[in-house]
């Protein structure tokens, strides 16, 4: 399956739909459910789209918070442990990828409590 969807203004993703199944898809298992529900990470889509253009028209500050955005979203795409450039996959099975949603959600809220309480800190 594909992940499409279009930058915002501030280049977050958004509208982002699943495509590529047809519901048609004969599974036995949850086993070949998931091998059928993988989605292909949205880093070799955007890489390909750069390679052809598509991003041309963007200033090279756009193009770099495109970047950072696709890089984040793309390190859903890897197995816990593992770290590195390369150890993204090229596709991973949904509930692992919402795994790492819920673990990356958690962490940025972790941060995001602690920056607000330093910000509170120093306002006085």
């Amino acid at each position: 399956m594909e992940v499409t969807y279009r930058f915002s203004d501030d280049f977050s993703m958004e509208d982002v739909v699943f495509e590529g199944l047809s519901g048609l898809e004969y599974v036995t298992s949850t086993k070949d459910a998931l091998n059928v529900m993988k989605l292909r990470n949205p880093a070799v889509d955007f890489s390909r789209n750069a390679k052809e253009g598509v991003y041309d028209e963007l200033s090279d500050d756009e193009y770099q918070q495109a970047l950072d955005t696709i890089k984040c979203i793309s390190d859903l795409w890897r197995y816990p442990g593992e770290s590195g450039e390369d150890s993204a996959k090229y596709e991973m099975n949904v509930l692992s990828l919402l795994a790492n949603a819920i673990e990356l959600i958690s962490r940025q809220d972790v941060e995001l409590r602690r920056y607000r309480e330093e910000e509170e800190l120093t306002a006085f």
